[in-house]
């Protein structure tokens, strides 16, 4: 026994040792991440809506950052809630995906095929729009009830009591149509002294909105203020307004920033605009999409925020950032 113990001690330092060296290759291999693929289905696919061509850049940026795959689609223009559908369930069916990213052009209308991604095992974000229905992981969107209360009481800050008001809004059915109408009605309603006309809607297409205003001045030469609920419904509304002479005379408060309504605000036709920050909204979508895909808690709404735009804070630098997204 004597003669064996020497050996004891050295054989169980080799043994620590190469259990070590097994446990620090175990740890410091390379780990293979399954790559998360999303796609994101939105309102509108042309590059003419500013909007949408930041919501698209920051979503490619949290792919980037968040190693997503993804894939960007959608209807060519707002109002085709058919078209939107249409595309969503060839996704669905051909090349779905682990998340899908959905701006609902209609409230109700997309809910079946929300239910299809579900019963598919495909965890759906909703963006921007959200839908009539508990299924969405968690909706990213600004608090467009808040922004319509923000449009109103901005208009009755700057517009004398017992004026009539307008409201030229986007796609019927639509919840940020839905909802910045109700947030706008409802505080002016509390209020008690703008009585409103009536509602409007343009199918979110420049040329009707223009139309409904140059309609509205000629039925209504008494109207006070028009408030117009987002960038297509705001520029239409400044274009007639500038042309027939009233800009600056009937008050015009808008939504969502364009190089046209910013120069609007400069030459008094549109008083405010309250801006959403479309590139968080992208981003953050995808935040939420990949947390989403992982298995994550999320809460039920993450609010980008927004900003009300008027003439006396257009050049402040921190609304600079937000109005120019893509510059320098």
């Amino acid at each position: 026994m004597t003669k064996t113990r020497p050996f004891i001690i050295p054989l169980v330092l080799i043994v620590i040792l190469l259990a070590g060296s097994v446990i620090i290759l175990f740890v410091t291999r390379p780990s293979r991440v399954r790559e998360v693929k999303v796609t994101a289905v939105i309102k509108a696919i042309a590059n003419d809506s500013e909007f949408w061509e930041v919501v698209k850049t920051g979503l490619r940026a949290g792919a980037d950052e968040f190693g997503v795959r993804l894939d960007i689609q959608g209807p060519w223009v707002e109002s085709d809630i058919e078209g939107q559908i249409r595309i969503t369930e060839a996704i669905l069916r051909n090349e779905p995906p682990d998340v899908l990213i959905l701006a609902a052009a209609d409230f109700r209308r997309l809910v079946p095929v929300v239910e299809k991604a579900a019963a598919a095992g495909i965890r759906v974000v909703t963006m921007d729009s959200g839908i009539d229905s508990p299924l969405p992981a968690t909706f990213v969107a600004t608090s467009n009830t808040e922004g319509g209360g923000v449009m109103a009481a901005e208009m009755m800050r700057i517009l004398e009591p017992g004026r009539k008001l307008a409201i030229i809004n986007h796609v019927r059915g639509a919840t940020t149509a839905m909802e910045r109408e109700t947030g706008a009605r409802q505080a002016l309603e509390e209020d008690g002294r703008y009585p409103v006309i009536g509602t409007w809607f343009t199918d979110n297409f420049e040329e009707n909105a223009c139309a409904i205003t140059e309609r509205l001045l000629a039925d209504h030469p008494d109207l006070g203020g028009i408030l117009a609920m987002n960038e297509v419904s705001t520029v239409g509304a400044a274009r007639a307004l500038r042309d027939g002479g009233a800009g600056g005379l009937v008050r015009l408060v808008g939504f969502d920033s364009s190089l046209s309504e910013i120069r609007s605000i400069e030459e008094g036709i549109i008083a405010a605009t309250v801006i959403q920050k479309p590139f968080n909204m992208g981003y953050l979508a995808v935040h939420a999409a990949r947390d989403a895909a992982l298995g994550l808690p999320l809460p039920a709404f993450v609010d980008t925020g927004s900003v009300l735009i008027t003439a006396k804070n257009l050049y402040e630098p921190e609304n600079q950032k937000l109005l120019f997204p893509f510059a320098e």
